[in-house]
């Protein structure tokens, strides 16, 4: 009888303790979509990251109507042109297109480079401050809003203005 006892109290010892575990579980989110757009830094960013697209949809807009323009000049002369001469003409026109798909390509390369390096480098500075908030807060996990891989959670603090605050003071330094 004693060693049922011994048993019924070490379990209930071990729920008990597991309860105070889960009390002290304490979780929090941050959205991380909000971080990017309400930021100073984030606000930055897409406005240089809109300015290098402009720029790069300008150029290829450029490019784009000297092919036009090419094409144009090719069809009002066409009936005039020898076989031969209409051969070069279609050899230049489809090196220069080539050429033009080649530049959106890299074009794009490069709009999509840059934003996946804002992307990392905010997200090493966000991540340490959501671990810095998270200490402070004493949270055992904080999940991105937008992505949280569980069906269902309570609500818990929502860090995201704070993340904010915090991401632009460090951005003012």
């Amino acid at each position: 009888m004693a060693a049922v006892i011994a048993v019924l109290f070490t379990a209930t010892a071990g729920v008990a303790s597991a309860e105070d575990k889960a009390d002290k579980a304490r979780f929090g989110y941050v959205n991380v979509r909000k971080v990017f757009a309400e930021s100073k830094a984030g606000k930055h960013y897409k406005v240089e990251l809109d300015k290098l697209t402009k720029q790069k949809k300008d150029q290829l807009a450029r490019e784009e109507q000297k092919l036009k323009d090419m094409q144009a000049a090719y069809e009002k002369e066409q009936l005039t042109l020898t076989e031969a001469r209409k051969k070069e003409r279609q050899r230049d026109f489809q090196q220069k297109a080539e050429a033009y798909q080649k530049l959106t390509q890299e074009a794009q390369r490069e709009v999509n480079q840059k934003d996946a390096e804002y992307t990392q480098k905010a997200m090493a500075e966000i991540g340490g401050i959501v671990g810095e908030i998270a200490r402070q807060e004493k949270l055992m996990l904080v999940f991105e809003k937008n992505q949280m891989p569980v069906l269902y959670a309570e609500d818990g603090p929502d860090l995201t203005d704070t993340v904010i605050k915090k991401y632009d003071a460090k951005a003012g330094k």
